[in-house]
């Protein structure tokens, strides 16, 4: 499976094949999500390359399901689940846990820093980060981008409160300088801080009705390239479930329309998750709610109108408008402090920053 490049697509391929036979759907909206209803009772299977895990309302059908699938293919069945893909994860009776405290310990090691001493944030707030300030040619090592891509492995499972330092540094991995260096071994002296950190999601902050909210935020043209930061993130069940922190692919004129922009963004996604849930058997009956901090973003996606400020954007960005009328999408206000995607668009002081990961359900064990 592991030695050609084309072995892990024809193992998908068998793969759904098979377990097709067994009355399994492939959903839409995630083709390696399964789904297999029998009556009320459902079972959800996700695949990871040959790491499967099974979600389901019946023990019964569960091990249907495992009896099955050792017809065709050597099963090994680990019980439930405390470590899958790097991600580790933490069952009690009201909540369930996800963290990579080895995965980040394992970094920490190979980079010498197992026993540095740690700091609170991911990025210093007074250091504007620029491409190669020493003006020398810098180190065109892979060492590097291979850290980073580490991290960013860490940012997109189980740690949006890095999400934004690892994009920010991402910029710069062609040619990086000492200084790059630097902010790079401060969000290690992070991680080595925060280890136990993790995203918790309980019954006691489920909604009755199984429904999702999201936040977007962009922080309006970096200081060296001009462009904005676009943050996102939708919360379930008290914890974090997606999220994203990207620059923007053009320069926008104006704070308006660089919230503009993200909120577009986060709808698409909130799109995406609705369909996941609907396909799960979670229906979305009310809109999905987007809280952003700008007035006149917001007032751009509720009203079509003709503006003189706002004409040149770009026609994919007004998608948003239709799900607004359409209403599967209700856009409101939140203030700035209460607007937990802040911490995914730029670097914030200590006491903002903790307040928003908490909000994301970030926390110790």
């Amino acid at each position: 499976m592991y030695g050609l490049k084309q072995a892990g697509r024809e193992w998908n391929i068998e793969f759904d094949v098979q377990i097709k036979k067994f009355d399994f759907s492939r959903t839409r909206s995630d083709p390696c999500v399964y789904i297999k209803w029998d009556g009320n009772d459902v079972v959800i299977l996700t695949i990871w390359v040959d790491d499967i895990l099974l979600f389901g309302t019946s023990e019964k059908l569960l091990d249907k399901t495992i009896t099955d699938m050792s017809q065709i293919w050597e099963v090994t069945v680990l019980g439930d689940p405390a470590k899958i893909v790097g991600i580790e994860v933490t069952q009690t009776e009201d909540s369930i846990k996800i963290s990579q405290k080895i995965y980040i310990k394992s970094i920490l090691e190979r980079e010498g820093l197992s026993d540095i001493n740690s700091v609170t944030t991911p990025m210093d707030l007074n250091i504007k980060l620029e491409p190669n300030p020493d003006g020398n040619e810098g180190n065109r090592s892979n060492s590097f981008a291979k850290l980073l891509g580490e991290l960013q492995f860490l940012a997109n499972s189980t740690r949006p409160d890095i999400a934004f330092a690892v994009n920010r540094l991402a910029s710069y991995t062609a040619n990086p300088s000492l200084q790059h260096y630097a902010a790079a071994k401060r969000i290690l002296r992070y991680l080595a801080g925060t280890k136990d950190h993790g995203i918790t999601y309980s019954k006691s902050a489920a909604n009755t009705n199984n429904s999702f909210y999201g936040f977007a935020d962009a922080a309006f043209a970096n200081h060296d390239d001009h462009k904005s930061t676009s943050g996102y993130v939708f919360l379930a069940s008290g914890g974090a479930i997606t999220w994203k922190s990207k620059k923007q692919t053009t320069i926008a004129l104006s704070s308006t329309e660089a919230e503009y922009v993200a909120l577009s963004e986060a709808a698409r996604e909130a799109c995406w998750i609705r369909n996941l849930y609907e396909e799960l058997g979670f229906p979305q009956d009310l809109p999905t709610i987007i809280k952003g901090d700008n007035d006149g973003s917001i007032a751009m996606a509720k009203n079509q109108q003709f503006h003189n400020r706002s004409k040149h954007i770009a026609i994919r960005w007004h998608w948003v408008r239709d799900l607004v009328d359409e209403k599967l999408i209700d856009i409101q206000t939140c203030r700035d402090p209460q607007q937990t995607a802040d911490v995914l668009t730029k670097a914030l002081p200590r006491p903002k920053h903790v307040q928003h990961i908490t909000e994301m359900g970030l926390a110790t064990t």
